[in-house]
Formats: structure tokens, sequence, C-alpha cells
């Protein structure tokens, strides 16, 4: 009888126990119960999403100074070459990361979602994340050699060059090993305007 009493009560105090437990998932700050919304993401400049669109994992800050004299001989060499002559197909639109491999590991579908770049005829560009704006810099390209080297304004992003190939709705870019980034593959799209945040 005993055992049979305590196998009821135990029932019934994990039974009034579950019904109490509220999922913490689905309850907001006053009480009301609602789907839980999904985290956002917020980019910072020391993030890892710009990290990887950077490719600055294996650069330490004290060899960008360096990095970043050398790249702007070569830009300034390239700009009396190239004659700082825009081409439409990079410079019309902007240009959202949709993948970033480097080397042995690729980025996530989605991962990148929101990370841009936007080149300007001028030979400038600016990147970001969404409706942010995260930075500027200068740069070169030459259609033929298909060269385009990117020098970042701030002074913790070192230099890239790419080998890039330019599709319709599509830009790739294959690292070069001059700024460590011979490791680096991206495809990039398309885009009219900054990527919106859905949600």
């Amino acid at each position: 009888m005993k055992h049979i009493l305590s196998i009821v009560l135990l029932i019934s105090i994990m039974i009034s126990t579950t019904s109490c437990k509220q999922d913490k998932s689905t309850v907001s700050n006053n009480g009301s119960t609602e789907p839980k919304k999904p985290e956002t993401t917020v980019i910072t400049k020391d993030n890892s999403l710009l990290t990887i669109v950077k490719n600055m994992g294996k650069v330490k800050a004290n060899q960008v100074p360096d990095m970043k004299r050398e790249a702007t001989v070569i830009i300034n060499h390239r700009y009396k070459q190239t004659e700082k002559k825009p081409y439409i197909i990079l410079d019309k639109d902007m240009w959202e990361y949709e993948f970033v491999f480097t080397g042995k590991t690729m980025t996530k579908p989605g991962q990148l979602a929101g990370m841009w770049i936007d080149f300007n005829e001028d030979q400038t560009y600016s990147y970001g994340y969404y409706e942010e704006n995260m930075g500027t810099g200068i740069y070169t390209f030459d259609l033929t050699s298909g060269l385009l080297l990117l020098i970042d304004d701030s002074d913790d992003v070192k230099p890239q060059e790419f080998e890039a190939k330019l599709f319709d709705k599509s830009l790739i870019m294959d690292g070069n090993e001059i700024y460590r980034d011979n490791n680096y593959n991206a495809k990039l799209r398309r885009i009219e305007t900054k990527p919106v945040k859905i949600g």
C-alpha cells in the first residue's frame, strides 16, 4: 500500500510541476505567450562575418601596415596604367556575398546574407551589413587581367587582391597570394540596392 501511495504522490507532483512550467521560449517580457522571434546577428567591426569577408583570420594586426604600404604603391602604379577607367559591369549595382571558401571551410548557406560591397566609378568602394555601412576603401580593376585590388580605409583591415570573374548576375573572386588570400574564393550576386532584413 505504501508503494502505491508513493507512486501516486510522485505522479501527482510530476503533473503539477509540468503544468506549472511555461516554455521559456514562448513567454515575452510582459508575460503573454507568443512565438519566440529568431535572434538577429549584430555585426561589429570585429565580428566574425567581417573577418570572414576580409579574410583576416590568419593575419596579425602588426602585419597590416606593411601590407597597406606595399598595396598603395601597387595601386598608384595601376591607376597610371588604367587611368582609373571604370567598368560598368563591376560598378553598375551592388554585390551581396553568397559564400566564402577559405581552404578547408565554407560558409553555411545564408551565413553571409546581408553582407554587401558597392564599387563606385571613382574607384572607391563601401561595404556593410544590411542598412549599416561598415567601411570604405579604394580599388583598381583591370578587365583584361581580371585583377581587382582593394585597400580598406581602416588601418586594421589588410588589403586584398583577387582574380575577378564578372558575369551578368554574379562575381567570382579568387584570392591571390600577395596579401595571403590564396586560400580565399568568394561568390557574390548582383543586387540593385542594399539587402533588407526580413522579419
